[in-house]
C-alpha cells in the first residue's frame, strides 16, 4: 500500500489485492456482503418486474413507480455492487487500464440513485394525495403523467452529471471509499448541493407526506369514533396497507443514505479514516438489494405474486395438506386401519 501526503491529509492507495491481504478482518465481510447484495437484489428486483408484469392485480398506477424503483435498482445491484467488489480486489489500477470505465460506471451510479430516491419521495406523494386529497388523484397521476415523472427523475440526476463537462463536480475512483463514485472533492460546494438534491430533498418530502398522511388518518379516526360512538373495525383498506409498505422502504432508504449524506459533506478536508467511508458507502448501496423482501413482507398481492412465480404456494399447500391430514388422523382410525390390513 502506498501513501501519499497531501494538505488534506494522508491519502492511501492500495493496489492489487492489497486492500484483501492488509485489511483482511475489513475486507472479507464487505466483499461477502457486496457478493450477496449483488445476488438477492438483482434476484429480487427481477422478480419484482416479473410480478408487475404477469399479475393483473399489480396492473396499477402504483406500479409504475414500484417498477421504475426495480429498474434503478437493477443498475445497482447488477453493475455497480459487482464493480465494487473489482474495486476493492483491483485497486485504481484496473479502472486505469480502461480509460472512461470508473467515470462511466460512477455516472450511471449517481443517475440510477437519484432516480431511485426521488421515485420512493414521488410514491409517498402518490399514497398523499389518493388518501388525504383523493378528488385530485385521477388528475394528477394519470399512468401518462407518472411515466413522465419517472423520466422526469433521470433527467434531474442527468443533470449533476453534465455539469462535470464544466468542471463543476467529477466521478472517479476514490481511494477511501474504494469505489467508482461521486468525487467529493472536486468541488466541494457542489458535494453539498449533491448531497442536498440525492438524500436530504427526497427524505424532507416523503417524511412530510407521511406526517400529513398520519395526521389526516388520525383525525378522519378520532370524528368516525365520536359520531358512532365506537372505534370502527375490520381490515385495513388497500390504499393503507400499500402505505404501509411504502413507509418501512422509506424508514430503510433513510437509515442506508443518511450517513452518506454526512459524510460527504463533514469530511470537507478528507481527514476521516477510509474504513468509515467504505462502510457507508457500501451501507448505501444496500437499499435496493433489501426492497423486494420489504414487499414480500409487508404486500399481500407481491407476497403471494413472488410464491407463483417460484412455485412455492404449491408446495406449501401440499405440505398443509399433509400435515391436516395427518393431524386430523385419530389414534382410533389408525388402529381401525391397522386391524383391516391384518385382517
Amino acid at each position: 500500500m502506498s501513501s501519499e501526503d497531501s494538505v488534506n491529509g494522508s491519502i492511501f492507495k492500495f493496489g492489487r489485492h492489497e486492500f484483501l491481504t492488509e485489511e483482511t478482518e475489513m475486507a472479507i465481510p464487505i466483499l461477502i456482503i457486496l457478493g450477496l447484495a449483488t445476488v438477492m437484489g438483482t434476484f429480487g428486483n427481477i422478480l419484482i418486474l416479473v410480478a408487475v408484469a404477469t399479475r393483473k392485480s399489480l396492473h396499477n398506477v402504483e406500479s409504475i413507480f414500484i417498477v421504475n424503483l426495480a429498474c434503478s435498482d437493477m443498475y445497482v445491484t447488477s453493475l455497480a455492487d459487482p464493480m465494487s467488489v473489482v474495486a476493492k480486489l483491483e485497486g485504481s489500477d484496473f479502472f486505469d487500464r480502461i480509460p472512461g470505465l470508473c467515470r462511466a460506471i460512477g455516472s450511471l451510479c449517481t443517475m440510477s440513485c437519484v432516480a431511485s430516491l426521488m421515485t420512493i419521495a414521488a410514491m409517498s406523494c402518490n399514497r398523499y394525495v389518493f388518501i388525504v386529497h383523493s378528488k385530485y388523484y385521477n388528475t394528477i397521476f394519470k399512468a401518462r403523467n407518472c411515466v413522465i415523472y419517472c423520466i422526469s427523475f433521470y433527467c434531474v440526476g442527468l443533470c449533476l452529471v453534465l455539469l462535470n463537462l464544466a468542471d463543476i463536480g467529477d466521478h472517479t475512483f476514490d481511494h477511501k471509499s474504494l469505489e467508482c463514485i461521486w468525487a467529493r472533492m472536486a468541488t466541494y460546494p457542489y458535494t453539498v448541493v449533491f448531497s442536498i438534491v440525492l438524500v436530504w430533498i427526497p427524505i424532507t418530502v416523503t417524511g412530510i407526506c407521511y406526517l400529513r398522511m398520519y395526521l389526516h388518518v388520525r383525525a378522519v379516526r378520532a370524528r368516525v369514533k365520536e359520531s358512532r360512538g365506537e372505534r370502527s373495525k375490520g381490515n385495513k383498506p388497500p390504499s393503507f396497507r400499500l402505505a404501509r409498505t411504502l413507509f418501512i422502504i422509506y424508514v430503510v432508504f433513510s437509515v442506508c443514505w443518511i450517513p452518506y449524506a454526512l459524510i460527504i459533506v463533514l469530511d470537507a478536508n478528507d481527514t476521516f479514516h477510509f474504513g468509515a467511508h467504505v462502510y457507508i458507502v457500501v451501507f448505501a448501496h444496500l437499499h435496493p438489494s433489501i426492497n423486494w423482501l420489504v414487499y414480500y413482507a409487508t404486500h399481500r398481492k407481491f407476497h403471494n405474486a413472488f410464491l407463483e412465480i417460484l412455485h412455492l404456494r404449491r408446495c406449501l399447500k401440499r405440505k398443509q395438506d399433509v400435515t391436516s391430514s395427518s393431524g386430523s388422523q385419530t389414534p382410533f382410525d389408525s388402529t381401525k386401519q391397522t386391524s383391516t390390513t391384518d385382517g
